[in-house]
């Protein structure tokens, strides 16, 4: 429990940096259309951010099972690795 209430808050803010970063690349495309990349880098920023979220309340909550927890965060980390390879 204790290294759950250090690594949430650090996936929380990786999670808002990456949204973020996304979110200004998307304002800052002028001329054509947003590129899928951005916009799948968006959505696993914010898909990392919710799922932060439910890891933070599951610290408290003991009705979210750590399997299901687990199984979420794999989820959540191949999205991450996934926006991180196809990226330029």
């Amino acid at each position: 429990m204790f290294i759950s209430l250090i690594i949430r808050p650090l996936q929380l803010i990786s999670a808002a940096i990456v949204l973020a970063l996304s979110i200004g690349a998307a304002k800052w495309q002028i001329f054509e259309t947003v590129p899928a990349t951005t916009t799948y880098a968006a959505f696993a920023g914010g898909f990392t951010l919710l799922i932060s979220l439910i890891g933070i309340a599951s610290i408290w909550i003991s009705a979210i099972p750590a399997l299901i927890m687990s199984m979420v965060d794999i989820l959540a980390s191949v999205l991450l690795l996934a926006g991180g390879v196809v990226s330029p």
